[in-house]
């Protein structure tokens, strides 16, 4: 038993190691950035459909957006491909995986208000055009936003010191 629980630990461990590669990404541009930003909302929306009993509003978010959602992951695969080489396929798999354990905890820890909120989110969406999902995406609350911190939107700081 031991053996079998030691074999997943290392196995987590791994996983989380080549999903923290992407946390180091740099975003260079606003194609990456977007991206990221569409897949993190993708990936709420989801666990949404599967905790809140949200299928049918992901099931028409996922065809209004379909063109969309497709062009931000071949984006996302590109960049992976850029970092990870031949491990592309996996650092992503590991990643998306890591977004999607995330939400799911998130919406374990206070199901009802995560229900609200991406059912809200859900509500926004359908007065949205395809081409505004990216600047949608990006204008989220950053307490809210599950990407790497070089590929947030830009924040401008204030000094208040004075």
């Amino acid at each position: 038993m031991r053996g079998k629980t030691l074999g997943f630990a290392v196995a987590v461990a791994i996983t989380g190691l080549t999903a923290s590669s992407a946390i180091a990404a740099t975003c260079n541009d606003r194609t990456e950035k977007a991206a990221f930003h569409v897949r993190a909302l993708q990936t709420d929306l989801m666990v949404a459909a599967l905790t809140c009993g949200a299928k049918t509003q992901y099931n028409g978010f996922a065809r209004k957006f379909q063109n969309t959602l497709v062009d931000h992951g071949m984006a996302l695969k590109a960049l992976f491909r850029s970092l990870h080489g031949a491990r592309s396929d996996k650092a992503l798999n590991a990643y998306v995986t890591a977004l999607a354990n995330r939400a799911s905890q998130r919406s374990i820890s206070s199901r009802d208000q995560y229900c609200e909120h991406t059912l809200r989110t859900f509500s926004a969406l359908t007065n949205l055009k395809p081409a505004e999902l990216a600047s949608f995406s990006m204008s989220r609350p950053t307490s809210e936003v599950d990407v790497p911190s070089t590929c947030r939107r830009d924040v401008i700081l204030v000094d208040k010191t004075n």
